[in-house]
């Protein structure tokens, strides 16, 4: 990649978000930051302290102490550090899936997190993906796309992305939990997901994974010519 450049790709949950830039990122040469895995991480933390609860009260805690690196290789494969401990296995447990809203909707963590990532984008030319990555963390990126899909697809992709991790969700579950994180998402006083004004809409619900990496690649290919 010549020219340094700010991919920001937002969407709902299961619309393919990540395996999408991963796949990108390998493919063009771009450093790949998942924005959400860094929520997972801190919720994990608060979890392993037992003080989720005191996030939406007047306990004082400090974010500071948490240190969080992420490492993404040519091979594909996205490893999370929490203060040097390698969680990338633990954050995606789905108790850490139910109880990461109470983290993401906090006012104080999303402005811990927007300054990581923002620091992170000054090392090189980055795609990122995450629900206000377009709209709050990178509003001048030079290309944003909002990934979507219909709740029957997303649920589907999400039960065969935790089948490849050797776990059974039930479909139904899964899709009740995501209409649900949608309407968490939309209505969140900070943060909420919302589609840029100038973001490109894609619909991925009738499109392979090949061809959306594709579209993706175009894309960027485009505006760095």
């Amino acid at each position: 990649m010549k020219n340094k450049i700010i991919v920001a790709v937002d969407g709902p949950a299961g619309s393919g978000k990540s395996s999408i830039c991963k796949l990108v990122a390998v493919k063009l040469g771009l450093k790949y930051i998942d924005s959400g895995a860094i929520y997972r991480a801190i919720t994990y933390y608060f979890m392993k302290k037992s003080a989720l609860s005191r996030l939406n009260s007047d306990f004082i805690y400090d974010l500071d102490d948490i240190k969080i690196d992420q490492q993404y290789s040519k091979a594909g494969v996205l490893r999370v550090f929490l203060n040097s401990e390698d969680v990338s296995n633990e954050i995606r447990d789905e108790t850490v899936t139910k109880n990461i809203n109470v983290v993401s909707s906090n006012k104080n963590v999303r402005n811990f997190v927007t300054k990581i990532l923002r620091e992170w984008s000054n090392e090189e030319s980055i795609i990122m993906d995450g629900r206000d990555i377009g709209t709050v963390v990178f509003p001048n990126a030079k290309l944003k796309i909002y990934l979507d899909a219909s709740v029957d697809i997303r649920a589907k992709r999400r039960v065969t992305e935790y089948l490849e991790m050797g776990k059974s969700l039930d479909e139904k579950e899964v899709k009740f939990q995501i209409i649900q994180r949608d309407e968490q998402d939309k209505n969140r006083e900070f943060g909420a997901l919302i589609r840029a004004n100038d973001a490109v809409y894609l619909d991925t619900s009738n499109m392979s994974r090949e061809d959306v990496v594709n579209e993706v690649s175009d894309m960027i290919n485009k505006l760095c010519d």
